[in-house]
């Protein structure tokens, strides 16, 4: 009877020593924002053509190898040539061929993507390459044309993705071509393993509107962009956007913007990269004109 005081006083001991049970974990968002730290290794570069390359006149073959990031459940990159609207890519396993390329300077961009479009905001989601279609010019005109063309890539970069817009009538047109599996490199076959979530098919028919944390109202389009050599702050770079003459609060996060503005109809959206005394950044890429439509 004596030894029982001694067990009641050690028992909450006891039961604050022994394991608690663990409390189950929330179910993973399946749907990542384009931000999501699971990304942070997803890479994207350009086998071909070769950064500063000299091409033939005529098609040009594009080869492009994703690594930790795979393209399936509407998962994407999109591919830009020059300035003009992006391209959608969904396999990279097989080459691809552009037709209608001009003579002269070049550059492409690749972006990988969400299912819904956004930007996958991740330091190597991101390649350039730039190039010459036909002879590079010779001299003072081969230079000033390379200026014009091409972007710095140890300078900022800004990368219009979203809304994607209207496609000028000389725009070069993206096809597939196919080339031997054997021909593939390390970095595109085999890929690491991951645990990335893979949307359903009702997701992938999601539009961006609808995308995780942006409970926009469907049909609203979204700008969103690449930023290279960067970083978007109230003291640090910043987007200008201006929408149908409409400037909007500049965009210090990188971050989908939504454009609530813009109503059923056809709108006209210019967008800069502003450095850190609200300047215009000087750059091939770094203005951008699009015209789109909402439904």
């Amino acid at each position: 009877m004596k030894a029982l005081p001694i067990v009641l006083l050690l028992a909450p001991a006891l039961a604050w020593a022994a394991p608690r049970a663990k409390k189950p974990r929330p179910r993973q968002e399946a749907r990542l924002g384009g931000a999501a730290k699971v990304f942070a290794r997803s890479r994207v570069v350009f086998e071909a053509p070769a950064d500063r390359a000299q091409l033939p006149p005529g098609d040009v073959t594009v080869r492009l190898a994703v690594a930790r990031y795979p393209l399936s459940g509407g998962a994407h990159l999109h591919l830009i040539v020059d300035n003009h609207p992006a391209l959608q890519v969904d396999d990279v396993s097989q080459p691809l061929k552009l037709r209608g390329v001009q003579p002269g300077p070049h550059v492409l961009r690749a972006v990988l993507c969400r299912p819904w479009h956004e930007v996958v905001k991740a330091p190597h989601a991101f390649a350039l390459a730039r190039f010459w279609s036909g002879p590079r010019a010779a001299g003072r005109a081969g230079v000033q044309a390379e200026r014009h063309a091409w972007p710095d890539p140890r300078r900022p970069i800004l990368t219009y993705v979203l809304p994607i817009g209207e496609a000028p009538a000389d725009a070069p047109e993206l096809v597939s071509a196919q080339e031997p599996a054997s021909a593939r490199t390390e970095l595109e076959a085999p890929m690491e393993p991951t645990t990335l979530p893979q949307p359903s098919a009702k997701t992938v028919a999601t539009p961006i509107s609808a995308a995780p944390g942006n409970p926009t109202p469907p049909g609203l389009p979204v700008l969103d962009f690449y930023l290279s050599r960067a970083r978007l702050a109230r003291r640090g770079f910043k987007v200008l956007v201006v929408l149908d003459r409409f400037e909007m609060p500049l965009t210090r996060a990188w971050e989908p913007v939504r454009l609530s503005r813009a109503k059923a109809g056809r709108h006209h959206i210019s967008v800069d990269l502003l450095d850190r005394m609200g300047l215009k950044v000087h750059g091939a890429l770094n203005q951008t004109d699009r015209t789109f439509h909402v439904k």
